[in-house]
């Protein structure tokens, strides 16, 4: 093997280039790596936080305001009737309270100095004990619908919820006070809080800042439990003052965590979502070893990638290569080289594909050239010729007719002597342009002298001479409109020789005659027209008009 050859090769330099860059990749990557790796796992597990405690806190607040909502309808549709009737009061409670039972404690009514007077379902020494020590009493009592502080229920012994609603008369007055009782721990009210789980060891809280409480909680020991004194969490501290969103906090028990809250809007609570940082972060050490593993494998790859498919993957270039050098030798027409991939080889073979249209771009170029007028954009002469076979041959085959109008301008001389070639060549573009107007689709108009156009009509019917004739009179009316260069009308026309004949009449021989019937027009006084007579091999003669 010559040593030399190799160490010169190109895919031995991208091996030698690939393997160091993986070995100072994979350092760099495993020194920074637990810095950047804790702080991404942080921004993403808090992001992660925060919504689970979105949700869970919308949950909480939906849930209470179900049995809001079932509350104040209770109040609002209660028969005041009844409120003299207890027995029928407690039956009512029970047929609504069995249709909706929400609050799982039960649900009393009270009078307005709060003295109970029925409830369902009955509980031992509830009817005629007081409701007035509540806090929440008073607001109640003056007619607003209130969610009272958390308690400990005295007759169930379990941490409950009550809500209470003012019972109204018409006049506004409340007449009875209706209260809702829901167990802390009933299923379906705060199973999102209390049952939820964050990965192995997180969970959520749900605390009401004004009672300074955990309400409900993912672990059971802190259900109903004062919250920690200031000082001993500094996040749980910014919380209770209002702080809404995340952070990293050291816990009562000294477990750092990554903690979100968010609020309960319809009573001043929120729940927080918390998962110690120890089991968010396990995936570093794990994403080192990755690390040193995926350099060791990267660099097998750029062993094998780099030294063994490197030729495949440049087929593309070989493949363009070879066809490049057929169309050179000729084997093979100018044709687009195909773009297998969007790389480097993929934008050199786009490259020479553009140089390729540019040059088939100059062929047609060259070619309109060949066949068009360079000043006016008309058919020359070469193109002209082409179509009055084309015409002859049509009008031969189907019976019809051709005309050929010879079109010499008058006047231009002097124009084009006295204003200079550039005002010559606008008068001719100008002309070349009202000409088109006149003519159809299907004619030709072409430029075949300084300023000699001629008009080829085909597929003309037995009338052609007649519409030769009109097809004049628009050009000379098209022609005679005065042309302005600086303010100042300058007057041209134009004399034009006509040849009608069927397909029998040669193109040499069509042209001739138009030809010598414009130079007629021309002694005739110019700015007219003159209609030669057919050629001999025509089936009728035309008048010479």
């Amino acid at each position: 093997m010559n040593l030399t050859r190799v160490t010169n090769s190109l895919v031995t330099r991208l091996i030698v280039f690939g393997v160091v860059l993986i070995i100072v990749g994979a350092t760099a990557r495993y020194i920074l790596l637990s810095k950047v790796l804790r702080d991404n796992l942080i921004d993403v597990f808090s992001a992660q936080q925060v919504s689970l405690a979105d949700a869970a806190a919308r949950d909480v607040d939906y849930k209470l305001d179900q049995r809001r909502r079932l509350l104040a309808q209770l109040a609002s549709t209660l028969p005041q009737d009844l409120l003299g009737d207890p027995e029928r009061l407690r039956d009512w409670l029970q047929q609504r309270q069995e249709l909706m039972p929400l609050f799982s404690l039960g649900v009393v009514v009270a009078d307005p100095n709060g003295r109970v007077m029925a409830d369902f379902p009955p509980v031992a020494g509830r009817v005629g004990s007081s409701i007035a020590g509540d806090t929440d009493f008073a607001r109640v009592r003056d007619g607003q619908l209130v969610i009272e502080h958390p308690l400990i229920d005295p007759y169930s012994k379990q941490p409950a919820l009550p809500m209470a609603a003012p019972i109204k008369d018409r006049a506004g007055h409340v007449r009875a006070i209706l209260v809702g009782m829901t167990a802390l721990a009933a299923p379906g009210f705060l199973d999102r809080v209390r049952n939820g789980r964050i990965g192995q060891t997180g969970g959520f809280l749900l605390i009401s800042p004004r009672d300074k409480l955990f309400i409900s909680s993912s672990d059971p020991a802190m259900v109903f439990t004062p919250t920690p004194p200031l000082g001993v969490n500094l996040l749980h501290d910014q919380a209770m003052a209002g702080l809404r969103g995340s952070g990293v906090t050291l816990n009562a028990k000294g477990v750092e965590e990554i903690s979100a809250m968010s609020p309960v809007p319809s009573t001043g609570w929120f729940v927080v979502a918390r998962l110690p940082t120890a089991e968010a972060l396990a995936t570093v050490a794990t994403l080192q070893r990755y690390v040193i593993l995926s350099s060791i494998g990267g660099v097998v790859v750029v062993l094998l990638v780099v030294g063994g498919l490197v030729t495949w993957m440049l087929r593309p270039l070989y493949r363009a290569a070879a066809l490049a050098t057929r169309m050179t030798n000729g084997e093979i027409s100018l044709e687009q080289l195909p773009v297998v991939y969007q790389d480097e080889v993929g934008h050199m073979t786009l490259a020479f594909n553009r140089l390729l249209a540019k040059l088939a771009a100059s062929q047609a170029e060259l070619e309109r050239m060949a066949h068009q007028d360079s000043l006016t954009g008309l058919p020359n002469r070469s193109l002209l010729a082409e179509r009055m076979q084309q015409a002859l041959a049509r009008a031969q085959r189907n019976g019809t007719r051709v005309a050929l109008l010879f079109l010499d301008l008058d006047g231009f001389k002097p124009l084009n002597d006295t204003l200079g070639h550039e005002a010559g060549d606008d008068a001719l573009i100008r002309i070349a342009r009202r000409l088109q107007t006149v003519v159809r689709a299907t004619d030709t108009l072409a430029r075949v002298g300084g300023d000699e156009f001629i008009l080829l009509a085909p597929d003309l019917a037995e009338s052609a001479e007649e519409g030769a004739r009109i097809l004049a009179a628009k050009c000379i009316a098209a022609v005679a409109q005065p042309l302005s260069w600086n303010n100042v009308d300058y007057a041209l026309g134009v004399s034009i020789g006509i040849a009608v004949c069927a397909g029998s009449c040669s193109a040499d021989r069509l042209l001739a005659m138009a030809d010598k019937a414009m130079y007629r027009a021309k002694q005739d006084g110019r700015g007219c027209f003159v209609m030669a007579p057919t050629c001999d091999n025509c089936p009728r003669r035309l008048a010479v008009a």
